[in-house]
């Protein structure tokens, strides 16, 4: 039997800016992974009220997040920790990467809400969804009271992103990725072996309810910086990269 693809750690994290920035900012690239970590719980780098909530969010959340994609990550994190809205965005391909269920929900049903000119995102609407994952077998069965917590995760997450906006009534926000944060998510889906067409075509960009037309003016954007150099005749992209890593990346802009 194929184990269920989705968890609902989401409700238990959530988007954790403040947090991850205390981690990036204490990272001491002299030391190890597990050092760095044993002294961000220790001594309550991360402001909790108890070591036990700052080692539980370190072990569940942000050393998957952050950390397990390796020291590029944080270095590149580490110098975007100034720019409030390019590291909320690199932040957010982070958790989406690892919180699969946020970003199925993203790419998903919240993308094609969008798309059909739908303003608002309800809770059922969101604890319907997930109830369907549950149903097929793609996230573990959960009770209605579980799913509408998981929802309210889910909600919560994209709202302090900036994908959403609103306390209570959740609406869509004006879609919106920084040239820098776009440059980060580009060249991360580079490292992961993308083609050029794949890169514009991803499904990634949806999360930020991006259509193609956009990727390629933010494309064509880059370019300018000198970070690659991007082509497209009909339906043949070219996309040449002129650094060699997500430091060189988000240094381009300035």
């Amino acid at each position: 039997m194929t184990p269920p693809r989705h968890t609902g750690n989401i409700q238990k994290g959530g988007a954790l800016l403040d947090d991850s920035r205390r981690l990036v900012e204490a990272w001491d690239f002299d030391e190890s992974a597990d050092q760095n970590l044993a002294h961000i719980s220790e001594s309550n780098v991360l402001g909790k009220s108890t070591r036990r909530r700052s080692e539980d969010l370190v072990r569940r959340s942000l050393r998957p997040r952050l950390v397990a994609p390796g020291e590029q990550v944080l270095m590149a994190l580490k110098l975007l920790a100034t720019d409030p809205q390019a590291f909320k965005e690199a932040v957010y391909y982070e958790t989406s990467r690892d919180e699969t269920l946020l970003a199925a929900f993203a790419e998903g049903p919240l993308f094609d809400w969008y798309a059909a000119g739908r303003t608002a995102v309800t809770i059922d609407d969101t604890t319907a969804w997930i109830a369907e994952l549950s149903a097929s077998g793609a996230m573990v069965e959960a009770t209605h009271t579980v799913r509408t917590k998981v929802a309210r995760g889910l909600l919560a997450a994209l709202r302090d992103f900036g994908i959403l906006e609103g306390a209570v009534n959740k609406r869509f926000a004006h879609p919106h990725l920084s040239l820098r944060g776009f440059l980060y998510v580009a060249f991360r889906l580079h490292q992961d072996g993308l083609s050029s067409t794949a890169l514009v075509a991803s499904p990634v960009w949806r999360r930020w309810l991006l259509e193609r037309d956009r990727i390629e003016d933010l494309l064509f954007q880059a370019a300018r910086t000198g970070a690659l150099d991007f082509g497209v005749a009909g339906s043949a992209v070219r996309i040449d990269w002129h650094v060699s890593n997500i430091e060189g990346a988000v240094r381009a802009v300035a």
